[in-house]
C-alpha cells in the first residue's frame, strides 16, 4: 500500500475514533446504528440535557459523521457513513 495513502487513511480514522472515545457520543452513535432517530428520542434515551444533545449532534454533523433530516418542527439524525455503522455493529458484537 502507498505510504502516503495509508497516512491519510490513518488520520481520517483517528479523527473518527475521537467520537467513539467520548461515552455520550458513543452512546448516541449506538442508538443511531439501528437507524434514524429523533432528537427527543436521543435526548431521553441518553439522559442528556437538550443543550448537551444538541451540541453533540451538531458537532458530529459538522464533522460528517451524522446527517439530519428535518420534518416540520422535528429533526431526525442518522449515521452518514456506512463504514461507521459497520464499525459500530462490530464493536457491539465484541463488547455487548
Amino acid at each position: 500500500m502507498d505510504m502516503r495513502l495509508m497516512q491519510r487513511k490513518c488520520e481520517a480514522v483517528a479523527g473518527l475514533m475521537k467520537h467513539f472515545s467520548h461515552p455520550q457520543r458513543l452512546l448516541i452513535l449506538c442508538f443511531l446504528s439501528d437507524g434514524e432517530k429523533s432528537v427527543s428520542f436521543i435526548q431521553e434515551a441518553a439522559g442528556l440535557s437538550q443543550s448537551q444533545t444538541s451540541q453533540f449532534l451538531r458537532r458530529m454533523q459538522a464533522e460528517g459523521v451524522l446527517k439530519v433530516r428535518r420534518e416540520k418542527n422535528f429533526s431526525f439524525y442518522s449515521i452518514e457513513d456506512e463504514a461507521v455503522r459497520k464499525l459500530l455493529k462490530s464493536m457491539h458484537r465484541i463488547f455487548c
